[in-house]
């Protein structure tokens, strides 16, 4: 089917009368006439039934209509994500990658406020545990998240720095002092992310370079960040996590963060590959992932 007919076709559903409509598009009737046969014939379905002064549709003929339209719709936002491109050289669309565990309620209240700027622009944020490796493919536009500094391929910029604090229940005689030491965690169970989420490294690093003695204390392993809370909420045990969580707690949670002596921290960087040309709308978005913590 050609884009044409089927303008022409909507544009006779429109005047409903084939010498109106041909002299509004500027064409002869008999042109008109044939291409809407032409269209019919395709179909193998009659479109519209001719009278003397109006037209109108069949129910093949309603069908095309409004299935044609959204067409037309959806061409029309085609060519403006084209020209968007084209002229300005924006982009229609950007991935971001993480791997931090617990920040997705941080990104979506950004994204929203992005979208106010940039209708047109579509967002795709994910996680990825090997978060480098995607920028560097340029799977991904823009990381934000745990880099390292001595990658040559990427460039990446610091914006936050934090230490992990404990988190225990408010039942547990810890949540009741002022700082933890590894002494005092003796024995009790520890709470981690499970082997998939990039941040389980960092704790488990830190424990066996500062806390060897902690390596025989009972483990649960959990895959996101408000699981492990829920667990510790039930006084499971006790879990290393960032301390700007904090501020985020859902109210239901009955738990308390305690600092930890010579804690573990993160370095959060915002990342993009360096054969990477950043657009108008990539560098307003990094500009706003900056003030997200």
């Amino acid at each position: 089917m050609k884009l044409k007919h089927l303008d022409y076709f909507l544009e006779l559903c429109k005047y409903k009368n084939f010498t109106k409509t041909s002299e509004e598009l500027g064409i002869s009737q008999p042109y008109l006439s044939t291409h809407i046969r032409e269209l019919e014939l395709e179909l193998n379905a009659r479109l519209i039934t001719r009278g003397h002064n109006t037209n109108e549709l069949t129910p093949e003929g309603f069908v095309l209509k409004t299935r044609g339209e959204t067409i037309f719709q959806e061409f029309e936002m085609a060519i403006k994500e084209i020209n968007l491109l084209v002229h300005t050289g924006e982009t229609a669309k950007i991935k971001i990658g993480t791997n931090l565990a617990d920040t997705d309620y941080l990104i979506a209240k950004l994204l929203t406020e992005f979208r106010n700027y940039y209708p047109t622009v579509s967002l795709e944020y994910s996680y990825y545990e090997n978060l480098e490796d995607v920028l560097e493919k340029n799977e991904i536009d823009i990381a934000i998240g745990i880099l390292s500094e001595t990658n040559t391929k990427i460039i990446s910029d610091l914006i936050f720095s934090e230490s992990y604090v404990v988190f225990t229940s408010n039942n547990n005689q810890l949540a009741h002092l002022n700082e933890i030491s590894a002494d005092h965690l003796k024995q009790i169970p520890l709470i981690n992310y499970s082997k998939q989420i990039y941040e389980k490294k960092i704790i488990s690093s830190w424990i066996e370079t500062n806390y060897p003695q902690l390596k025989d204390n009972r483990y649960y392993e959990l895959p996101s960040t408000i699981s492990i809370l829920n667990l510790v909420d039930q006084d499971f045990g006790v879990a290393f996590l960032p301390y700007s969580l904090t501020e985020s707690l859902p109210r239901y949670l009955n738990v308390a963060s305690v600092e930890m002596l010579e804690a573990p921290f993160r370095n959060i960087s915002i990342g993009y590959s360096r054969n990477t040309s950043l657009s108008k709308t990539h560098k307003h978005l990094i500009e706003q992932l900056q003030y997200i913590f």
